[in-house]
């Protein structure tokens, strides 16, 4: 059997207060990131993946511009709704951030319910001139929400099945989606039936 290549990513989160507002300058967000990307880059990564970001100035943070640091880097939004991400900006403004920089290979959306999703996508592609040019990549949630007071998920209608989960797929695999995987509350039984769903469409998914 062939041997495949395998790839060494490490994922970072952003800075854990999210309604931090006037008091986090982008000079303080730079520092937060930096340190943890020097030791990341220095482990030799083949590529970082920025996730659950919630604001375009922790995007404009991580882009760590004139520090130097060159290796390969995914941005992936947190999103309320099919419009902005959960601090309020849009996502045309988000993905313009991560697509001026080259060492940006993707923009992504992760930890957002499934059924907002495809709306977001499809915008990628009605907006002239597009608002990016990067790999889309999507791993969500599984629908629930987050209680950040009670530290914990809470169980709502608004959760899909696994099966429902799955149903998403061909959508986003028609919206031209390049990598879709699962995030918070998702299982790895989740992961494999995206899997099996996938291999339908690996003849049109982009490369990523």
């Amino acid at each position: 059997m062939g041997k495949k290549k395998a790839f060494f990513l490490l994922l970072l989160g952003l800075l854990l207060n999210r309604d931090y507002g006037d008091a986090v300058t982008l000079a303080t967000l730079k520092d937060f990131h930096r340190r943890r990307v020097q030791v990341l880059a220095e482990s030799g990564a083949d590529l970082i993946a920025f996730e659950t970001i919630s604001n375009k100035l922790e995007a404009y943070a991580e882009l760590l511009e004139g520090d130097g640091i060159k290796i390969p880097t995914w941005f992936s939004f947190n999103y309320k709704d099919s419009v902005n991400i959960v601090g309020g900006d849009s996502f045309l403004e988000c993905a313009s951030v991560a697509d001026s920089c080259n060492k940006i290979v993707a923009v992504g959306i992760n930890c957002t319910p499934p059924r907002f999703i495809l709306d977001i996508v499809l915008l990628v592609h009605k907006l002239t001139p597009r608002v990016t040019s990067k790999p889309i990549l999507i791993y969500p949630n599984i629908g629930e929400t987050y209680d950040p007071d009670r530290k914990e998920w809470v169980v709502k209608s608004t959760g899909v099945s696994d099966k429902d989960f799955i149903s998403y797929v061909s959508k986003w695999c028609e919206a031209k989606a390049s990598l879709i995987g699962g995030c918070c509350r998702t299982t790895p039984n989740t992961i494999r039936a995206i899997s099996r769903a996938l291999s339908k469409y690996s003849s049109v998914l982009p490369s990523l």
